[in-house]
């Protein structure tokens, strides 16, 4: 009989095997699943296996992420200077974030890049974002940048643009637009990544080294969530090397699965070779293969999210303040076209699409794709997915796409979707995940990070409260059970990427990828889930955050 290098017991272990299974034992060998039951499993014990007390705490199968750009969540940690209001940080004021820029400046010598994160104006008191003169005034000598919470506008000084080779005349590229006012002078907004990169690349052009520790940084924080396969939705060929460079040397510290990028993604897709999603990309397992990414609009925090009906209330300059709707990066036609090149390769598809009008071009995309060269169980995804309306919910149970949510969403900018954004109607039923339960559409929960910090059980807590940050309970008719919560951070995560055979439940012949958290999160009472600690993540049978 094959005895067990590490067996792990008197445990409260959740298998989320699709039986709602449980057990109080679980063995491993090497850096996979042996056996999983009670007290018949100590039969695979020997002299030499490792005896584990879980003293009753709980196990779970290894959060998988959903969605995430885990290398830009190192490179903003370690490299940006962090601008986030309150409830993710702790300013609240125009002035205080302009101090807070006016005393890193000191740091910096004359002439040197201050590339600033995390700033969202609609959470802070004056609720608009800064005017190119006061950019000008808070850094004078220093080509100033603040990316957007949302990672699909900036803000940029005069400086900033005139070293990133963007004058007066230069034209909006397609699907982004650098923000004139009626005379056509620039306001200091950028808008969507696009129109972004030529700032970036000349105010932080990441080298391989910094790559690998941004890799090493931010992958390190994920353990420490329980977030054993972490994703990367969207990579340049500079970050596909660097991650598998990190691997080489021990850097990267959770598994994680790649999603190449297009168009900004300088990879040759065309030639790409294997195009299935879930190869596993190394021999340990810890690099697989996802989809291409793709995007079809903004951000609604942005104003650039495409909704087929205006946005509720306009709070800044620069756009019209009665009818505008957003804008699709691409036209249907063109992203039809797109997706069916892609389709026919042999891709698996991932677009990110906000507005119900995006999500209509996409759906129109899948469909039209799926039509011309019919393929079995490709399970193209709707990243996000906000706004998404119950006939929509039909079509993609019909096409069985799956929708990854970004349910947190309803926490930190739940009440300025229904004051600002969206208005009350539309704000409640952001992320319906209950409505796609109902359908029985396999669904995923993200944290978007850099955008908010990777936390899988704030996923379930959101999904299963719907509180926003003043309180309030945003669409009560869409919360879900906390069973189908988890199910969507483990087994969905890992079906949503074609990875369900070797990760998601804990099951004999599985990695052994799994977490231990100090509370039950069924048993716990549903307000306080996102207060669990993460006691320990193993990955591969190996122990890569805190103590057994």
């Amino acid at each position: 009989m094959i005895k067990a290098t590490e067996i792990y017991y008197n445990g409260n272990i959740i298998t989320m095997d699709g039986k709602k299974s449980t057990a109080t034992h679980l063995a491993v060998k090497g850096d996979t699943i042996l056996a999983v039951g009670h007290a018949e499993v100590l039969q695979y014990k020997n002299e030499e296996t490792a005896c584990i007390d879980l003293r009753g705490k709980t196990m779970l199968p290894g959060f998988y992420d959903g969605h995430s750009h885990l290398m830009r969540a190192g490179q903003q940690y370690l490299y940006f200077l962090d601008l986030s209001p309150y409830p993710l940080g702790t300013l609240r004021s125009l002035q205080d974030t302009a101090q807070k820029i006016k005393e890193h400046s000191k740091t910096k010598q004359k002439g040197e890049w201050i590339i600033c994160g995390g700033f969202d104006e609609t959470s802070i008191r004056e609720a608009r974002h800064y005017t190119l003169r006061e950019l000008d005034e808070i850094a004078p000598e220093h080509p100033l940048v603040i990316r957007h919470i949302s990672g699909h506008i900036l803000l940029a000084n005069s400086l900033a643009y005139r070293l990133a080779n963007i004058t007066e005349n230069t034209p909006d590229p397609a699907g982004g637009r650098y923000q004139r006012d009626e005379q056509g002078n620039f306001t200091g907004i950028v808008e969507e990544p696009v129109a972004m990169e030529p700032f970036f690349q000349k105010g932080l052009p990441m080298t391989e080294e910094k790559w690998q520790k941004a890799v090493e940084h931010a992958s390190s924080i994920y353990v420490s969530k329980g977030v054993t396969t972490a994703q990367d939705g969207n990579v340049t060929q500079s970050m596909w090397d660097s991650f598998f460079k990190a691997h080489e040397k021990n850097m990267l510290k959770c598994r994680v699965q790649l999603l190449p990028r297009f168009p900004l993604g300088y990879m040759d897709l065309d030639n790409f070779g294997n195009t299935k999603p879930g190869t596993q990309l190394t021999k340990d397992k810890y690099i697989s293969l996802g989809a291409v990414k793709l995007i079809q609009d903004g951000s609604l925090q942005a104003y650039t999210g495409y909704l087929s009906k205006p946005y509720h209330k306009m709070i800044y300059h620069g756009l019209p303040h009665d009818s505008w709707t957003g804008y699709p990066t691409r036209s249907r036609e063109s992203l039809m076209e797109l997706v069916l090149k892609f389709h026919k390769q042999g891709w698996q598809i991932a677009i990110h699409g906000n507005g119900d009008n995006a999500i209509e071009d996409i759906i129109a995309a899948f469909e039209h794709a799926q039509q011309k060269y019919p393929r079995h169980d490709v399970r193209h995804i709707i990243i996000h997915c906000q706004t998404v309306r119950e006939d929509q919910l039909d079509r993609m149970q019909k096409a069985k796409l799956i929708p990854s949510f970004f349910v947190t969403h309803t926490y930190f900018w739940g009440d300025r979707h229904k004051n600002i954004f969206l208005g009350k109607e539309r704000a409640e039923r952001i992320n319906p995940l209950q409505s796609a339960l109902r359908r029985n559409i396999p669904f995923t929960l993200h944290n978007d990070t850099y955008v908010t910090p990777i936390d899988p059980l704030f996923s379930v807590w959101s999904a299963v409260n719907r509180k926003t940050a003043s309180g309030e309970i945003l669409g009560e008719e869409q919360q879900i059970d906390v069973y189908n919560a988890l199910k969507a951070v483990t087994i969905w995560g890992a079906y949503q990427f074609h990875e369900e055979k070797i990760k998601g439940s804990l099951e004999k012949g599985k990695l052994a990828d799994f977490v231990i958290l100090d509370k039950n999160p069924l048993e716990t009472p549903k307000e306080t889930i996102k207060d669990i600690a993460v006691l320990a993540a193993v990955i591969g049978g190996k122990c890569v955050f805190g103590m057994l």
